[in-house]
């Protein structure tokens, strides 16, 4: 085919990305892409022989007729990701780590209606990204997407991604939500983002739209439930950050929009900033003349923002004392929140000194074994607040008497709440604070070495597995169903909360069991054992002296047992008889049902010489 012939084939116009051929594009060392045979790089175009040579993937050096070429290839850019992947996979590696939005609109850009999330992946996996963090990267991926506003993320993955020819701002943004039938949460957190941005503003022309749009909102029709004293706030917030005059008469009087109830209160207060949450905690502390049970209930739900407010007012106004009984008398009935003891143990300031004692142990101890597992990072951050350093410990022990630091030990060493580890570093701050309790640890740990178990690293390797498909899997899945069960209602007549909570138990103790079985466990291949005598990781071959009927039982680990494959547990009544003799040895040897008989030990080997017996 001639060069003037190859001319008027046109290219897509504009589209440099993926072309038809041309005399511009049709080069050596250029990729393109063939229906059949996929991705290739023209290696020599031939013009005497009316050929092309390409290297497809699978078919390196094929030759094609450059007629059947011009109308079959697609040439590709050599910004395309397919051809990024081929020439630049280490940039793309980086660019999927550093920049995903980039490497997105790459994509876009390379299949636009073909974009999908489903091509995606199945252009990116494995090489850009491993199969096994493709889920993970896609999930951060589309969050980062979300805050930039620049890329529409479809629904469904056979649906094409889109660039957004501009990024809609959070002034557009909230006045649509506004002019929408969504929720007012949703309204709210558009409010939010406005106020972040609102500094950047030339003029007030946006910000006085804002607040006129929310006067209109709050002079419409409302439900109990709607916040309003949220909309007020927020109101104010963006006049006074975006300087807006206003006439001293339409100063409104806050107290107005406060909520009766309490559902309603607690909800917006917890949404607030610190210093409005201040604002009307004080409000109401004054025009409703010191409401001291309301604020003890707020207090109960508090996260540690709320905590510090509430706190604040009441040593202000000279009610100390009522304050820390009102906490001792909490910590008693075990009735504190997961949060509200986070933040009591996290802020031991000279107030709340009083309450640092062993009950405050046992109350955060109670909170762990209730909710670790089904609260998941709450919880976690009380354990690790409490296992980690020695600065709690030594607060809540540092006034206890010897009797109560005993106990207080006796119950670590106990729970099942703690991991290994952990229960050790634990110990090892209470041991700081009261070195008398170390004989304690000490006769505990021989009791515990006495209890070592020998296993075999096949099976110590199956209780591991077991182990973490609880704590990955199954814990979670439990807590989710909790999670949903409780959003029923009424917990008394619940069922599937109850039965929800019930296996809840079930998984906790096994796991519990399995750490402890796993820290007790010395793992072995039995390659090292003595063969003069009955050991464990020996094969013995004895004789029936009432039948002389010849026989062999593998002596394995605490775990191995396998009656049918002719292996017992070193643990089992017949292992136990066994170890310690030699070969000649008559021994009465006790069975599993209770039952005696008499064998004669002829010889003895390595099971790991000839593992089936």
């Amino acid at each position: 085919m001639t060069t003037e012939l190859i001319d008027i084939i046109s290219s897509k116009e504009d589209d440099e990305w993926e072309q038809t051929i041309n005399s511009n594009n049709f080069k050596e060392g250029v990729f393109c892409i063939h229906r059949s045979w996929g991705l290739g790089k023209i290696k020599k175009i031939d013009e005497s022989n009316d050929c092309v040579i390409i290297d497809f993937k699978g078919k390196p050096s094929h030759q094609l007729a450059l007629d059947f070429a011009y109308t079959s290839l697609t040439v590709l850019s050599s910004n395309h990701l397919l051809v990024l992947k081929e020439e630049k996979l280490s940039y793309l590696q980086k660019l999927s780590l550093e920049n995903p939005e980039e490497i997105i609109k790459i994509f876009v850009l390379s299949f636009r209606q073909k974009a999908t999330p489903e091509r995606l992946q199945a252009v990116l996996c494995p090489e850009v990204i491993s199969a096994d963090q493709w889920k993970k990267w896609w999930e951060n991926s589309k969050k980062i997407i979300k805050k930039s506003a620049s890329i529409r993320i479809p629904s469904k993955k056979s649906e094409p991604i889109i660039i957004l020819d501009k990024a809609p701002d959070n002034y557009s943004l909230f006045i649509g939500t506004l002019q929408s039938a969504l929720p007012p949460r949703k309204k709210i957190d558009a409010l939010y983002k406005i106020l972040k941005e609102i500094d950047n503003w030339n003029d007030q022309d946006r910000a006085l739209k804002v607040v006129t749009s929310i006067e209109s909102l709050l002079q419409q029709p409302k439900e109990d439930s709607f916040p309003t004293l949220d909309f007020v706030l927020l109101k104010e917030e963006i006049i006074q950050k975006a300087k807006i005059p206003l006439p001293s008469e339409k100063e409104e009087d806050l107290f107005f929009y406060i909520p009766e109830k309490y559902d309603l209160l607690l909800s917006s207060l917890l949404r607030l900033s610190s210093i409005n949450q201040e604002r009307v905690l004080w409000l109401l502390w004054e025009r409703k003349n010191k409401p001291v049970e309301l604020f003890f209930d707020l207090l109960i739900n508090a996260d540690g923002k709320l905590a510090d407010n509430i706190v604040k007012i009441f040593e202000q106004s000279g009610l100390t004392d009522l304050l820390l009984e009102k906490f001792n008398r909490l910590i008693r009935e075990r009735a504190l929140s997961v949060e509200l003891l986070y933040w009591l143990c996290k802020n031991r300031n000279n107030l709340l000194q009083p309450l640092l004692n062993s009950d405050l142990f046992y109350c955060i101890l109670y909170v762990l074994e209730r909710e670790l597992g089904s609260v998941g990072k709450k919880a976690e951050k009380l354990y690790d607040l409490l296992t980690t350093g020695t600065g709690l410990i030594q607060g809540l022990l540092s006034t206890s008497s010897l009797d109560d630091v005993k106990d207080i030990t006796r119950t670590v060493l106990l729970s099942p709440v703690f991991r290994e580890l952990d229960k050790r570093s634990l110990l090892g701050a209470i041991v700081k604070v009261r070195p008398e309790v170390q004989e304690l640890i000490s006769g505990n740990r021989g009791i515990e070495g006495e209890n070592t178990l020998i296993v075999s690293w096949s099976s110590l390797e199956e209780k591991k597995r077991e182990l973490d498909e609880l704590v990955r899997k199954k814990i979670p899945e439990n807590s989710k169903e909790i999670a949903h069960a409780r959003s029923y209602g009424d917990l008394r007549e619940n069922h599937e909360y109850k039965a929800a909570k019930e296996m809840q138990a079930v998984l906790m103790r096994r796991k519990a069991e399995l750490e402890s079985m796993i820290s007790k466990a010395r793992a072995t291949d039995f390659s090292d054992v003595d063969t003069s005598v009955v050991n464990i990781g020996t094969v013995v071959h004895y004789t029936n002296v009432k039948t002389n009927t010849p026989s062999s039982i593998a002596i394995l680990g605490a775990w191995d047992s396998n009656p049918s494959k002719g292996i017992i547990s070193y643990l089992a009544a017949f292992g136990q008889s066994l170890l310690g003799h030699k070969p000649g040895d008559v021994v009465q040897v006790s069975m599993e049902d209770g039952s005696t008989k008499e064998i004669r030990i002829d010889k003895i080997t390595r099971w790991i010489d000839a593992p089936s017996v």
